[in-house]
């Protein structure tokens, strides 16, 4: 009955909150102290508070096991960073028909329990219910695609709620996660939450007092004892404005976890203003701003974020994860510029070359095709006056063809093995704008595009499947 009650009041909650996500409408849950983790460089550890609190280990599955009272609906577990990283985790019930959902809460310094309801903290990533949760599970992932910047308010509030799997969290060192995992339907043991981070990983086993004994007599375990001097507490000075204050990023790459170079494109606009700027690189902060970024780097996907300055600003630096081209995916070079009807490259068209050749030669696994597009289908003729490098007469798909060469002798003389490289003119099969309106669109028409191909020796071409 505890749990029907717990459940239907997160629904009330859920149905007629209409200015955010906060917790604080909860009844108080059982368990009100968090078990502690700490993310560090060494790997992902459970510590304890004090030396009469040891932590019981399963050898046999690599996992800590929690004991907790039969009664327990929820369960909370505070995650201490302290090196900058990517958060993700999953968690499964120990019996199929069995339902455990998330509040996930994230802030800069320590938070407990009672912040969450005294203070009103909103959670940065929530889900209520999943079906199929016994084969799915719930969390975390680097492949979520949930769209965190929509400003819809309906579609918003059911993604937050109702999806599967949130994106990964990007922290830095002094960040403190809070989660909380609560039971809201089945009569099972508990629920097994595996912590990822940066390659590392953890599971964690939190059981009822009934088959924790059990749990504990089946398998080889060990208890330890891993306390922690909790960090000094220093009282903060009040803010004072930089006199310059900048937002600096560092981007890496969400799965090799290295630096790697991208281009920031930044809009802000000032509170209570019609006027927006853009630009691009270096952000010096002003007060009561809005502010979007757009981040991208050859062989990635783009990423946004967005954040809104106060009264008082400050530097800081962020880190932000971005994800790279699968297989079977593609990616446009919209900056490698040709002279019209030609194939013959621009010059500013050296800049985003190298920008390809340098993920290629970070990457040296992959193979590519170079897809050449034009704007329409097109009889091409060249003047007989014209004797220009690159002056051509024919299709448009064959000038499409000849410029996706051009790209590739280019690489190839540069250091790329030629196996690597499949070169395919599509002309205007595939265009953006089928009837572009203004020079704008008819720009975006002609374009490179790189596919990703399949890591095989014998890797097939778009235009090979189609045949």
């Amino acid at each position: 009955m505890k749990r029907i009650l717990y459940f239907f009041t997160y629904s009330l909650f859920y149905f007629f909150s209409q200015h955010g996500f906060s917790q604080t409408a909860v009844p108080k849950p059982d368990t009100e102290f968090s078990r502690e983790i700490v993310v560090e460089e060494s790997g992902i550890h459970a510590i304890s508070k004090d030396v009469k609190d040891t932590i019981v280990i399963d050898l046999t599955n690599n996992a800590v096991i929690y004991s907790y009272p039969d009664n327990t609906v929820s369960f909370w577990y505070k995650i201490q960073v302290k090196k900058d990283c990517e958060v993700t985790f999953e968690i499964f019930p120990a019996q199929a028909n069995n339902r455990y959902n998330y509040f996930l809460y994230k802030n800069k310094g320590d938070i407990n329990v009672s912040d969450v309801k005294t203070k009103n903290i909103y959670p940065i990533r929530a889900n209520l219910y999943v079906d199929e949760m016994q084969s799915s599970g719930t969390g975390l992932s680097d492949s979520s695609d949930v769209n965190y910047n929509d400003t819809g308010f309906v579609k918003r509030k059911k993604q937050f709620y109702h999806t599967a799997y949130h994106g990964a969290v990007p922290a830095i060192a002094g960040d403190v996660l809070l989660l909380n995992i609560y039971h809201i339907s089945g009569e099972d043991c508990g629920q097994q939450f595996t912590l990822k981070s940066n390659g590392q990983s953890q599971k964690f086993q939190s059981l009822y007092e009934s088959c924790y004994k059990n749990q504990l007599a089946s398998v080889k375990a060990e208890r330890i004892i891993n306390v922690r001097t909790p960090p000094k507490v220093v009282a903060k000075p009040l803010a004072v404005v930089d006199p310059i204050a900048k937002a600096t990023y560092v981007v890496w790459d969400s799965l090799k976890r290295t630096v790697i170079d991208a281009e920031m494109i930044w809009t802000k606009k000032k509170k209570n203003s019609y006027t927006t700027e853009k630009g691009a690189g270096e952000i010096i902060l002003d007060r009561n701003t809005f502010y979007n970024l757009s981040f991208s780097s050859v062989g990635y996907k783009n990423k946004n974020v967005s954040f809104l300055t106060k009264d008082t600003v400050a530097s800081f630096t962020h880190y932000v994860f971005l994800t790279p081209v699968k297989e079977g995916e593609n990616f446009s070079m919209d900056k490698i510029y040709f002279y019209p009807n030609t194939y013959a490259m621009r010059p500013e068209a050296a800049s985003e070359l190298n920008k390809l050749l340098k993920y290629l030669k970070a990457n040296a696994e992959i193979k590519i095709e170079i897809q050449g597009y034009t704007n329409g289908n097109n009889r091409i003729k060249a003047s007989p006056e014209d004797m220009t490098e690159g002056s051509f007469t024919g299709t448009s798909k064959k000038l499409s063809l000849m410029r996706a060469e051009k790209i590739k002798n280019y690489l190839m003389e540069n250091g790329v093995a030629a196996e690597r490289l499949t070169a395919n003119g599509y002309g205007g099969s595939q265009m953006i704008y089928p009837k572009p309106k203004n020079q704008a669109e008819a720009n975006k028409n002609i374009r490179v595009g790189i596919l990703v191909l399949a890591q095989k020796d014998n890797a097939y071409s778009t235009s090979t499947l189609k045949k």
